[in-house]
């Protein structure tokens, strides 16, 4: 299959604008490569956006090289740039993802397409990576290949090519991509998988990114399955959109309350708990009978999706985190 064919289901009059969000990697460049091939002969608009993280020492020379390329296939392209961080603490790759995340919000219009190059490997890595943390059925399905991004939508059109194939195919057509260096830096957790954990999987079990692949797959068919179960009994409990019957709610098994729990918070567009904080709502915090109105939130004010519900004799009501 032709990378470009990965591509062409997603073109269409009805799309104002194509976003790629380019980092200068292989999988960034060869995805931006292929859709200028396919802008020659369909002719739509097609824009590039670098964040420059100001994290590595090169950052602004990446930044340069991201440039001419655009310019040199006569390509929009857009650069913004992250403060640079002072502390470089253990959470920093979540603190620059999310960052990013929120200019491609501010960024993406309605009717547009952003377009990322996460490929296989990325999907087989972010599985492990959850599954280390105990995630649940939903976060072991893994990256999300179509969602919502600000008014438009997040496509990830390689999730299903490994990455040697997209190596391969930036030396065939001569694309010159970077290198990042910190890919190499163990102290990360998706670095230490990367580079010390997998090539030994590989070694033992050589098609275990096929076999994984499947396995996704088959939870994200068991999560669809169950998301349908949890919005039969939302529909049962529901008062509005955000207030359910408190009454209602107790009287479903605990396994379906905790169904019921996530949908509803997907549903008003809020942050997931960890399971921890999962744990500690149902253990303490719905058998409290003895604060009136009792609070219970996870996130901060400041963070974009942090969740506040409130409890009364009667209700639960779910609300975002604010100052």
């Amino acid at each position: 299959m032709d990378f470009s064919d990965y591509l062409k289901p997603y073109l269409n009059k009805k799309t104002k604008s194509y976003y790629v969000a380019l980092s200068g990697g292989a999988d960034s460049l060869v995805l931006l490569n292929e859709l200028k091939k396919l802008q020659n002969e369909k002719d739509f608009n097609l824009i590039a956006i670098h964040i420059n993280h100001n994290v590595q020492k090169d950052s602004e020379k990446w930044k340069t090289i991201c440039e001419n390329f655009c310019i040199k296939n006569e390509i929009k392209f857009i650069a913004h740039s992250l403060k640079p961080k002072k502390n470089m603490s253990s959470n920093l790759e979540k603190k620059l993802r999310d960052e990013r995340y929120r200019f491609f919000e501010k960024t993406i219009e309605k009717n547009s397409i952003l377009f990322m190059g996460h490929h296989l490997d990325d999907l087989i890595e972010t599985f492990f990576l959850r599954a280390l943390r105990g995630s649940g059925i939903e976060g072991l399905s893994s990256i999300p290949k179509k969602r919502t991004v600000g008014k438009g939508k997040l496509i990830r059109p390689f999730l299903n090519i490994p990455k040697s194939e997209i190596l391969a195919k930036a030396k065939k057509d001569k694309l010159k991509f970077i290198s990042d260096p910190s890919n190499k830096d163990i102290s990360f957790d998706r670095n230490y998988l990367r580079n010390e954990i997998l090539p030994k999987i590989e070694k033992r079990w050589p098609s275990y990114r096929k076999n994984l692949n499947q396995l996704i797959e088959n939870l994200k068919e068991s999560s669809d399955l169950l998301i349908t179960h949890a919005e039969k009994d939302f529909n049962e409990v529901k008062v509005k959109k955000n207030l359910i019957s408190l009454k209602k709610f107790l009287s479903l098994s605990k396994i379906r309350q905790k169904s019921v729990f996530i949908f509803w918070i997907n549903l008003n567009g809020l942050n997931q708990p960890s399971a921890k904080v999962i744990n500690l709502f149902f253990r303490k915090f719905l058998k409290d009978e003895k604060t009136a109105k009792a609070k219970y939130m996870w996130g901060t004010a400041s963070k974009k999706g942090s969740v506040c519900i409130t409890k009364n004799t009667n209700e639960l009501r779910i609300s975002e985190l604010s100052t």
